[in-house]
This record gives structure tokens, C-alpha cells and sequence, in this order.
């Protein structure tokens, strides 16, 4: 009896294990691809790139930690979200030309209207 609960314990600790290295691996995939797309988007150079990684990845962390948090009121919850975007935007001005920040701001400007469009047709299709 004494080994079942043992290797119970061993087996839930290893699953435990398994599971945050799996989601801590996938962060940090999400965040590479992110930076890759990035990359051929806005023509970033390798020093760029390290730059623009370390801003991706904080931002990330950030808004990570802000979506676990279900003490936290919604509008406020909103407004740090927004804040944290807002000093991503910042941070990535200081590295990229002006010419490759025009490009990043007129994609997520594209990216907000399809998400847009994605929700009135939400919207629609539930009426």
C-alpha cells in the first residue's frame, strides 16, 4: 500500500513537472515565432532582433500574469493591458527605423479590424 501512494506521488510530481516545462516551452516558442514574424515583416537586423526578442518577451510575461489574475476587476485589468501595450509600443520605437514602426503600427491597425470584423460577425451570427 505504501508503495501505491508513493508512486502516486512520484507520478503526480513528474505530470507537474511535464506540464509547466511544456507551457514554459510553448512561451517561449510563441514568443520566438512572434519575433521571427516580426523579423521578415519589418526586415529586422540580428541586433534588432535581440533587441525586439527581450521587448516580446516581457511584454508577454506581463500580459500573462494579467490574464491569470482573476482577483483583479475587469476595467482595470483593461486599462493594465492597455498601459502594457502602450510601453511595448515605446520600447519598440526606440529600436526600429521609422520607416519599419509605420509598418508595425499599420499591421496592428489591419489586425485590430479584422478582429473587429471577426466579432460584429460573432455578433450577427447569435442574433
Amino acid at each position: 500500500m505504501k508503495s501505491i501512494g508513493t508512486a502516486r506521488i512520484v507520478l503526480i510530481t513528474l505530470f507537474t513537472l511535464t506540464t509547466t516545462t511544456n507551457f514554459s516551452q510553448d512561451r517561449r516558442d510563441y514568443i520566438r515565432i512572434m519575433t521571427d514574424t516580426m523579423k521578415a515583416r519589418l526586415l529586422l537586423n540580428h541586433e534588432q532582433y535581440g533587441k525586439v526578442y527581450d521587448i516580446n518577451k516581457t511584454f508577454s510575461e506581463k500580459m500573462a500574469a494579467l490574464r491569470k489574475d482573476n482577483v483583479m476587476p475587469r476595467m482595470e485589468k483593461g486599462k493594465q493591458m492597455k498601459q502594457l501595450g502602450a510601453t511595448r509600443d515605446s520600447s519598440l520605437k526606440k529600436v526600429l527605423s521609422t520607416d519599419q514602426f509605420d509598418r508595425y503600427e499599420a499591421h496592428k491597425s489591419e489586425r485590430r479590424q479584422q478582429a473587429k470584423e471577426r466579432y460584429e460577425r460573432k455578433q450577427e451570427e447569435n442574433l
